[in-house]
């Protein structure tokens, strides 16, 4: 083999996928907040893992049948179990204190459940477990019901809680062969290698400017710690040449806007680029028309998140974008409830230092127009979760409204919000109207066991027909969008749905487009990229 020439400039190869890891699992932003780590870990990662090394042979079956895709079954196979194992002992051995967090917080609020039920709570801090001190806050609300808030940015600046397993994976997998984030770790093989790598690091920007602008490849390798050994291997994701942009910048006179899939949508004048969302496929595919990270501008001013799914806040992508962003834009949380941890110390936690909390109608105003953030109800399974916003956009005499997973439950909201907002030109919408289960994504934070009538009633769900059209009505808008709802093929390690023309979803959205035409408004359910200008 060639000796490695350490100045040779050089490019990362357009379709590498860097992944981010933790404990060898793919980092959402669930496992950068340290409490929510602690909890996945043992109450989800622990209890697969543990069923895959039992019955290896009941998970790949399993993996084999496209109905159980997004399951708890390992999407791995007998030969892998040495593998398994040892992300089962890492876990046990380096997430000690994690693990014991967990638990501790558990048994605390089955206690507050069981014991406490109006009178003062001064008497527990004196009995709480080391783990705890100084970390909670318990509480009633005014039903007496009591609960715990934990100081979470305390958690982020704890060197015990702090992840002591954040890695890099490189690949040249496809996106729509990549296994689903939340049942599959990854492991290391001859198409992966896998490199120590803190979120904060610096690597993250070293390899993302190196997508775009000639890098040293020794400064890239010191930069990853990478040894002699490992270089050769570590040289095959990246080449000489750049990879071919498709006009990421827009000086026309009007208002562009990008489609990227799914919920990512990129509005640009000559004056100022909004990226909503950012989730991204990294393989070219001109048959799809295709946009990729390359077709992003070198400089995004706002950058507006909706709410904290892994599909709508994409660790991956957002890593990749750290140098690039003016501001980041987020919903405040509600700091009392385990299941909505901070997007701002998520996003911290990862390198982000610009990042603005916003609450229900604040607005922003920039040289053409302004933003606005807007309450929406559902897709949070009816659990008490404050960190969702719909996205009211302004320019140069437009209107647009970006409503995400927004389910309709009350039309009354919007007519309150177009009161003070206007009618807008266009709607982009999802009708993700039969979501999974709250026990899905959720599940591990609940204290007690909930029943199979109950979970089943309660989902992740966005609007049906009926409550997107009351949002059309509403809004007055002139022309609908509906989001793809994760169909691109990029989307399905994350999303984990493979819709027929029978499902819900589809007819739902279906029928929500024939009545927008019957009353003379253009609509279409997305599906790929697009490029559109106003």
């Amino acid at each position: 083999m060639n000796a490695i020439d350490a100045s040779e400039p050089v490019f990362l190869d357009s379709d590498v996928k860097l992944e981010p890891l933790v404990f060898r699992w793919y980092a959402w932003s669930h496992l950068v907040s340290p409490v929510q780590l602690a909890f996945n870990l043992a109450y989800r990662y622990l209890p697969m893992l543990k069923s895959f090394i039992a019955n290896p042979a009941m998970h790949e079956m399993a993996a084999r049948n496209p109905k159980m895709l997004g399951g708890s079954f390992l999407e791995l196979r007998q030969q892998d179990l040495a593998q398994v194992r040892a992300v089962q002992q890492a876990i046990l051995q380096q997430g000690t204190t994690l693990l014991g967090l967990a638990e501790d917080i558990l048994a605390l609020d089955r206690q507050l459940q069981k014991t406490e039920t109006g009178h003062s709570l001064d008497h527990l801090y004196a009995q709480l477990p080391a783990s705890l001190a100084g970390m909670v806050e318990a509480g009633y609300d005014l039903n007496s019901h009591p609960s715990l808030r934990i100081a979470e940015e305390l958690a982020y600046g704890d060197a015990q809680l702090s992840p002591p397993s954040q890695e890099l994976g490189f690949s040249r997998i496809r996106d729509e062969s990549r296994n689903f984030f939340l049942n599959t770790p990854r492991l290391e093989t001859s198409e992966r290698l896998i490199l120590p790598a803190p979120f904060a690091h610096a690597c993250f920007d070293l390899l993302s400017a190196s997508r775009i602008a000639p890098v040293p490849f020794g400064e890239l390798a010191d930069a990853l710690g990478a040894d002699a050994a490992l270089r050769p291997r570590l040289r095959g994701f990246f080449r000489h040449e750049p990879t071919p942009r498709n006009a990421p910048d827009f000086t026309g006179e009007g208002v562009r806007l990008r489609y990227f899939g799914h919920a990512c949508v990129l509005i640009q004048s000559s004056e100022v680029s909004i990226l909503v969302d950012p989730f991204l496929t990294w393989d070219r595919d001109d048959a799809e028309g295709r946009l990729t990270f390359h077709d992003l501008p070198d400089r995004i001013d706002y950058l507006f998140l909706t709410h904290n799914h892994q599909d709508h806040f994409s660790i991956e992508t957002l890593l990749q974008l750290r140098d690039r962003i003016g501001t980041i834009l987020v919903p405040r949380n509600n700091a009392s409830n385990l299941a909505d941890p901070s997007m701002k110390w998520a996003l911290r936690g990862i390198g982000h230092a610009r990042v603005r909390v916003m609450d229900p109608l604040d607005r922003i105003d920039f040289a053409e127009g302004h933003l606005t953030s807007l309450p929406f109800y559902g897709e949070h399974a009816d659990l008490n979760i404050a960190s969702k916003h719909g996205l009211h956009l302004e320019i140069k005499g437009r209107r647009f409204l970006f409503l995400a997973d927004s389910d309709c439950k009350d039309r009354m909201l919007y007519r309150r919000l177009i009161q003070r907002l206007g009618r807008v030109d266009c709607l982009f919408i999802g009708m993700e109207c039969d979501g999974a289960p709250l026990s899905w994504l959720y599940g591990p934070y609940l204290s007690h066991p909930i029943s199979r009538k109950d979970d089943d009633s309660r989902r992740l769900s966005g609007s049906d027909c009926e409550h997107a059209w009351a949002i059309v009505e509403e809004s007055g808008c002139s022309q609908v969008f509906v989001y793809a709802m994760g169909q691109e093929p990029w989307l399905r390690f994350v999303v984990g749905l493979e819709y027929t023309p029978q499902n819900k979803q589809i007819i739902e959205s279906d029928q929500l487009l024939a009545r927008c035409r019957e009353h003379g408004i253009p609509a279409e359910r997305l599906r790929g990229c697009r490029s559109m200008v106003y």
